[in-house]
């Protein structure tokens, strides 16, 4: 029969690798569950479904711009850059509404709100807002600024 000291020690032995396999269950745990989200993340960055970005040209727009007198305009071109081509119907049958929306936001600038290209990026970051308020099938994704004319 073994004497009360070596028993204690025993016990304390059973509860320190109790806690080490508890410890070691958790690691491999915590290990697995990363190895399973850099395996999604890395199949979903390589393997995944590719973008179906595509671009469409907008008729040009001419404008008188707000600045007082009203004596200068924009003649501006705009290629959008869309996140899937079922957007590209949307926008044909909504045409009306789109224009519309970007000939207020245009006439609504003064020369100094758009002579800077902070100006023009702000602009772009406007319009590209509003459109996708407006759109249900997807999105804006970026505007091109293919002419841009102030007289």
């Amino acid at each position: 029969m073994p004497n009360p000291k070596e028993q204690s020690q025993a016990q304390e032995q059973e509860e320190g690798s109790g806690k080490k396999s508890k410890l070691k269950l958790i690691i491999l745990v915590v290990l697995i569950v990363a190895l399973g989200g850099g395996g999604f993340f890395g199949y979903k960055k390589f393997f995944g479904k590719k973008s179906e970005a595509v671009t469409y040209q907008l008729d040009t727009f001419l404008v008188n711009l707000a600045d007082p007198g009203g004596k200068r305009y924009l003649k501006l071109t705009m290629e959008l850059e869309l996140d899937n081509p079922k957007v590209i119907d949307e926008i044909t049958k909504e045409n009306f509404k789109i224009r519309d929306t970007i000939l207020l936001i245009l006439s609504s600038k003064e020369f100094d709100d758009i002579s800077t290209v902070g100006g023009k990026l702000a602009l772009k970051k406007e319009i590209m807002a509003k459109l996708n308020g407006m759109l249900h099938t997807g999105k804006v994704l970026n505007i091109y600024f293919t002419e841009f004319l102030v007289q």
